[in-house]
Formats: structure tokens, C-alpha cells, sequence
């Protein structure tokens, strides 16, 4: 693995884990918005794809291990980042139009998802499957779709990019 690919996922995977920990009050939960899951969306930007997959895997694994729902949490959480951040990392690959916006809208849903039927089946069972969904794909819109999305285009739009991974 090249030496970019894992200080990126390093610096990633810091953020993410620490962020989230710190932002602990919205990051877990049946509404949540956890802000570090914008970092999903830079995995779009193919020089950062592989080191923000694996960043934002670890990171959510660490921050998870901290996660007042345990286990389940810990393991939903890490494969719901892994494939939200490889889905976004294929549509900025694909160069499709819009792209940006399909990929953050269908890395959201999955983790809305898979973390949805984690809260209703495993974490809380208290609400109906399509409470548990939306509560969690609200979330993921403001922080994947809306945060991630401004974030990347400022990183393109400034060229920071190129000083990040050049």
C-alpha cells in the first residue's frame, strides 16, 4: 500500500474517531447526525478514494468501540461506513453526472439502512422499521449529502486537494 494511501486514512481515521467521540450527544443514537460522516463524501475525489474508504472504516470502528449500544453498534457502524464510503468512491470514478450528489444520496441511504435495522432490531426495538430508516437518513442527509457535499467541492474548487494528496 502506498505511503499517501495510509497517512490519508491515518488523518482520516483521527478526525473521524475523535469528532465523533467529542460529538457524542448527536452521534449516537435514533436521531443522529453524526458530523464526521461528511468525511464519507471526500472518498469521491479519486485522489483520496482508498485512504478516506479506510480512514473513515477505522475511525468509525474506534469511535463505535466508545458507542453507549455496544457490540452491534461496533460492527453495523463499521461496514455501513465501509460500503457508504466505496459506493461514493465508485460514482466519483464513474464521473456520471451529478455524481456527487447520487453518491452522497446512495451512501446515505445505506447507511440508513443497515444502521436503521440495527436500531430496530438489535439496539432499541421501540420504533417501526420506517421510523428507525428516516430517523437515521435525516441525519445522514445533513451531514453526508449537505456537509460532505460542501466539502468536497471546496476542496476542489480551492485546490487543496492537490496540496492534501500531491
Amino acid at each position: 500500500m502506498r505511503v499517501k494511501v495510509i497517512s490519508l486514512a491515518a488523518m482520516v481515521a483521527s478526525l473521524y474517531a475523535v469528532g465523533t467521540v467529542a460529538l457524542t450527544p448527536i452521534a449516537y443514537g435514533l436521531v443522529q447526525v453524526r458530523l464526521t460522516d461528511a468525511l464519507i463524501a471526500l472518498s469521491f475525489i479519486p485522489e483520496m478514494g482508498w485512504g478516506v474508504v479506510l480512514g473513515v472504516t477505522l475511525g468509525n470502528l474506534v469511535a463505535n468501540a466508545f458507542s453507549p449500544y455496544g457490540f452491534p453498534d461496533l460492527i453495523l457502524g463499521t461496514v455501513a461506513n465501509f460500503l457508504a464510503s466505496c459506493i461514493c468512491m465508485i460514482f466519483g470514478r464513474a464521473k456520471v453526472r451529478h455524481g456527487l450528489l447520487l453518491g452522497t444520496l446512495a451512501s446515505s441511504v445505506v447507511i440508513a439502512l443497515i444502521i436503521g435495522a440495527g436500531l430496530l432490531y438489535g439496539i432499541y426495538r421501540v420504533a417501526s422499521p420506517g421510523v428507525c430508516f428516516l430517523a437515521v437518513l435525516a441525519g445522514e442527509l445533513i451531514s453526508v449529502v449537505l456537509v460532505g457535499s460542501m466539502l468536497v467541492k471546496a476542496l476542489l474548487r480551492t485546490k487543496a486537494i492537490e496540496k492534501l494528496v500531491g
